[in-house]
């Protein structure tokens, strides 16, 4: 972590799942192990929870402030948050996007489907924003009504194009912001509360955080871990 500190928490093949697990306002370091459904948080815990179809979608799925254990079902289309829900949502090829869309403060079920750019959130909205080739990258870009009230917050469908460096968020912005090989890493940076666009590029370390900065950390074969 720049400027914090280097541990050592996990091995080849875990996949990161940084989240505030315990409520105290700091992401944790943690890992999800598809291989045996391991999830370990550094000094916090360790429980098995999924398996290796599973896509890790880590979130506050009960609205209690705190990261809840989920995954999604690469194949089953199944979602599981760990002793709050489970529902069927989505098919084979579709990518897991939760998040607040209708501003409740809860974590939603959500998918991206890249072959035809549906953008479906589970009894709230389907859109069409997208298309095959896109990466997606929902985030909470902007508010709405007249200041930070109660549901102004919202995740929006966004999209990255690697091909041209194409952002563009819905009924937002459009703008270039990166090339082919860079890594969208969506986080706030600038402690507005509000996500910024950045990429990280594995070939040569750079973090570059649009209108804020750009850094050099990491290197090839490194993973960004924005919250």
């Amino acid at each position: 972590m720049r400027g914090l500190g280097r541990v050592y928490f996990g091995t080849s093949g875990d996949c990161p799942v940084s989240g505030d697990y315990d409520g105290d306002g700091i992401a944790d370091v943690s890992i999800f192990r598809p291989s045996s459904g391991l999830w370990a948080v550094k000094e916090l815990t360790r429980l098995y929870f999924g398996g290796a179809d599973d896509v890790p979608v880590p979130g506050d799925y009960d609205g209690d402030g705190t990261c809840d254990l989920a995954v999604f079902g690469k194949i089953s289309g199944r979602w599981a948050a760990r002793d709050i829900t489970r529902a069927y949502y989505g098919t084979a090829g579709d990518l897991p996007v939760p998040g607040d869309y209708d501003g409740s403060g809860l974590s939603e079920i959500a998918i991206f489907r890249p072959a035809t750019g549906l953008w479906a959130v589970q009894d709230i909205t389907r859109v069409y924003y997208g298309t095959a080739g896109d990466t997606p990258v929902p985030g909470l870009y902007q508010w709405y009504g007249t200041g930070k009230e109660v549901g102004s917050g919202r995740t929006q469908p966004a999209i990255f194009r690697p091909a041209s460096g194409l952002w563009a968020v819905r009924g937002y912005q459009r703008l270039y912001f990166g090339t082919t090989g860079d890594t969208p890493v969506v986080g706030d940076f600038d402690g507005s509360i509000l996500d910024n666009i950045a990429i990280f590029r594995p070939s040569g370390g750079l973090w570059a955080i649009r209108g804020i900065t750009r850094a050099y950390f990491g290197t090839l074969g490194d993973i960004p871990v924005t919250r």
